[in-house]
């Protein structure tokens, strides 16, 4: 999330001075017929070329089936945790590299959410134990970085009405993308 919010906030000043464009991630049918986004090919790539960058669509398109999820980021000094559902998923390119970025934003929560296609490895699927009394499990997709073991964002299935109580239907999501994918996968 350092990286997003590091990217997202030197976007919009970095791409106006070395283009003259004011860059949108939001979808705008104006903004998009505006110009064409040229990708530096100087900017790091951690997917692994186009057909990575495809499975990762896919996988991310995938996700919006797990239904309400909490959402993690964290780095050296901060955790940012959010409550949401990818179903406004959408993707964009700018920021001074030109690079393209997931995005999931929601007003009504204050959500922005930008994640660097390029900076997203991988992903694996990871079952846990609940801190309630039940002790129930949770079900865990953690996006990963170039480092396999690092962790760039967790997507947590959040209980539906009381904690650990996650509907069948989105577990069944989650177990299904995790046959499909494996436990590891790599984009």
């Amino acid at each position: 999330l350092k990286l997003v919010l590091i990217l997202a906030s030197c976007a919009v000043s970095a791409a106006f001075t070395v283009t003259g464009v004011v860059p949108s991630l939001r979808p705008a049918a104006h903004a998009m017929s505006m110009r064409t986004a040229v990708r530096n090919p100087l900017a790091l790539n951690m997917v692994t070329g186009d057909a990575g960058k495809e499975k990762l669509k896919e996988f991310l398109n995938e996700a919006k089936k797990l239904g309400k999820v909490r959402l993690i980021s964290q780095n050296d000094a901060a955790v940012m945790e959010a409550i949401a559902t990818l179903d406004g998923l959408f993707y964009a390119t700018g920021g001074p590299k030109m690079l393209e970025y997931a995005n999931v934003i929601d007003p009504k929560i204050n959500l922005d959410l930008h994640l660097a296609l390029d900076g997203v490895g991988g992903a694996r699927f990871e079952q846990g134990v609940s801190r309630t009394p039940t002790k129930d499990p949770t079900y865990i997709v953690r996006m990963t970085g170039v480092d396999p073991e690092k962790v760039v964002l967790s997507i947590f299935l959040q209980w539906d009405k009381a904690p650990s109580d996650v509907s069948k239907e989105r577990v069944d999501a989650w177990s299904g993308m995790k046959d499909k994918y494996g436990e590891k996968v790599t984009f």
